[in-house]
């Protein structure tokens, strides 16, 4: 009624509600208006309104968006897009509540881009689970599991522990220091053409490279960082074996072509990088093993200790093998291939009696029929 509208604007929060207001003479697409009204919100939210004011509004500014992220989580996948009973819709609506109600609730750490893809992930594996009485409870599930991984990896999103070891700079760091150890090639290729680390691994560790890999794959390299027990490391080993899956082509290209490869990355076997990953770790740790407990020097280890077939470069060796393990690879292989040899010649030898025995016995039988002067023609 006008009269309630006419009280309410004598007060801070009618003045807002009457600057929302489309009357006869004004039309709500007018640049005018639509400036006046963000100015009365960014005043609302510095507290110049009553806090139910400033509530509902950071409520919706937050809604709004995690709905722009969310309409953007996995925009191609058909499970989004189903048109019957609207339900694609409400599978976003969905993961926009589970955003919505964990980022009220953890104050300190609020929404940030890339949880949108983690949730997604998640709620469409929980939501595809074959038991249709779990399969119906895939909100919540996904909540608690998306609550549960924050508890480790939170840290990434607060901006005041960037620069601690759990920040996001500190995992950066960690990684580049990582991948420095064992290709220092291409980190100073890299470093070269300019390519800062932030510029992919800042979403290769905030989305848990849900965006670097086709959903299944997603899916499987998941699998196994949830059975691992340190997935900060799990992460750190896996993200710079990929690095070094593209070295050749990083070591050629420019920085357009080093930036290209590392933001969109190209299709590439999951299960390798994860046993190369795996690999390296556990050559990493038996040589830091010999070099501490065993009181040998660096080099004496890679010397000592043969590096898994599945490991890409380590210590800046390409499959972690020093020349003198090169060498007697060589040598090795070598002697395989003298032994082979002379079983070769050895098996020649023992056939060559029964070759001439058959003959005689061709010989023999050709003779009894009397077609021993035949030809070949048979003349």
């Amino acid at each position: 009624p006008d009269c309630l509208m006419a009280g309410m604007g004598k007060t801070k929060s009618g003045r807002f509600v009457n600057a929302l207001l489309v009357t006869n003479n004004e039309t709500a697409s007018t640049k005018t208006n639509d400036e006046e009204i963000n100015l009365k919100l960014s005043r609302s939210l510095e507290g110049d309104y009553d806090p139910k004011w400033r509530h509902f509004l950071e409520n919706a500014s937050l809604l709004d968006e995690i709905r722009k992220d969310v309409v953007r989580t996995h925009p191609d996948l058909k499970f989004f897009l189903e048109p019957n009973d609207n339900i694609g819709s409400r599978r976003y609506s969905a993961i926009e509540r589970v955003l919505f109600v964990w980022s009220k609730l953890n104050k300190g750490v609020r929404y940030v881009q890339g949880m949108n893809e983690i949730v997604g992930t998640l709620y469409f594996v929980l939501a595809n689970d074959e038991n249709e009485e779990w399969a119906s409870e895939a909100e919540a599930d996904t909540y608690f599991l998306f609550n549960t991984l924050m508890v480790e990896m939170r840290d990434i999103f607060v901006p005041d522990l960037d620069e601690a070891d759990t920040g996001i700079q500190g995992r950066m760091a960690n990684m580049i220091a990582l991948l420095s150890l064992h290709d220092p090639e291409v980190r100073c290729h890299l470093d070269d053409c300019g390519i800062d680390p932030g510029f992919y691994s800042i979403r290769w560790l905030t989305t848990l490279l849900s965006r670097e890999f086709l959903l299944p794959d997603t899916i499987r390299l998941w699998d196994s960082m949830f059975a691992s027990t340190h997935k900060d490391n799990f992460m750190r080993y896996v993200c710079v074996c990929m690095v070094m899956v593209i070295r050749e082509d990083l070591l050629k290209g420019d920085f357009g072509t080093c930036l290209r490869l590392l933001q969109s990355y190209p299709p590439t076997n999951v299960d390798q990088l994860l046993e190369s990953s795996r690999a390296l770790w556990i050559y990493e740790s038996q040589v830091t093993l010999a070099c501490h407990k065993g009181g040998i020097s660096l080099s004496q280890a890679l010397s000592t200790i043969a590096p898994p077939p599945a490991v890409l470069m380590a210590y800046g060796l390409h499959g972690g093998l020093t020349m003198d393990q090169v060498g007697r690879m060589r040598q090795e292989m070598e002697q395989l291939g003298e032994r082979k040899l002379r079983s070769n010649m050895r098996f020649r030898k023992s056939k060559s009696p029964t070759a001439t025995s058959t003959s005689t016995t061709a010989k023999t039988i050709m003779g009894f029929l009397g077609l021993s002067g035949m030809g070949p023609n048979g003349s």
